[in-house]
């Protein structure tokens, strides 16, 4: 028994002993690309989230489909933050996907994208292609029909939760329900193939445990 004690210890001591290395060097990665900057900050304090509980989630698509993390327990979930009028995230979407499309049959991972919008607009999306601009709704040329749930969060009460300070932003969350990457797009020198290999093996790593 206590060999047994001993050896959980020496693992417990590792992985805190790993994860205040990886702090660091996130600092330092932060600081170098946003410098002494409220970005710098904002972006400091969410990945203080890493290897914490992810919030619980509560979540209804416009089709009324229900998502928890009660259901969504021993799933690795991405949990995207994007809205309808942002161009980045509109570019983002096809990566997101190919990602749902390659990982569909596993029934260990699912993608949530809340959107800083209300379901009226989400609804007008899904339908009719089409966006609210001024006094009326105008619509998308080739965006593509996405996969993937798309969930309102109109008053960012969930990218709060998250600490949330840019979109669009994707968070891992493990089997276990804890935080384990914070990955944003726009902090990577990437083409379109390159993030999605990337987000395919920072996925498979958390499915792999």
């Amino acid at each position: 028994m206590q060999r047994t004690t001993g050896f959980v210890l020496a693992i417990v001591l590792f992985s805190a002993t790993f994860l205040k290395a990886q702090t660091h060097n996130d600092t330092l990665r932060l600081r170098q690309l946003y410098g002494e900057t409220e970005a710098f900050d904002a972006a400091i304090k969410q990945q203080a989230l890493i290897g914490t509980d992810a919030p619980f989630i509560l979540a209804t698509t416009p089709d009324n489909d229900e998502y928890t993390s009660d259901n969504l327990s021993d799933k690795v979930v991405l949990v995207h933050f994007w809205f309808l009028t942002c161009g980045g995230c509109l570019k983002e979407n096809p990566i997101l996907n190919k990602i749902n499309d390659t990982l569909k049959i596993n029934y260990h991972f699912k993608i949530l994208a809340f959107a800083n919008n209300t379901n009226e607009e989400l609804r007008h999306f899904l339908i009719r292609d089409s966006l609210y601009f001024g006094n009326s709704w105008q619509t998308i040329k080739k965006h593509p029909k996405l996969h993937f749930p798309i969930i309102a969060d109109a008053n960012e009460q969930v990218f709060n939760d998250f600490r949330g300070w840019s979109y669009p932003a994707n968070i891992l969350i493990d089997r276990n329900g804890i935080i384990r990457k914070i990955i944003y797009r726009h902090e990577l020198d990437m083409t379109d193939q390159e993030f999605l290999e990337y987000m395919l093996a920072q996925i498979q790593e958390l499915l792999n445990e």
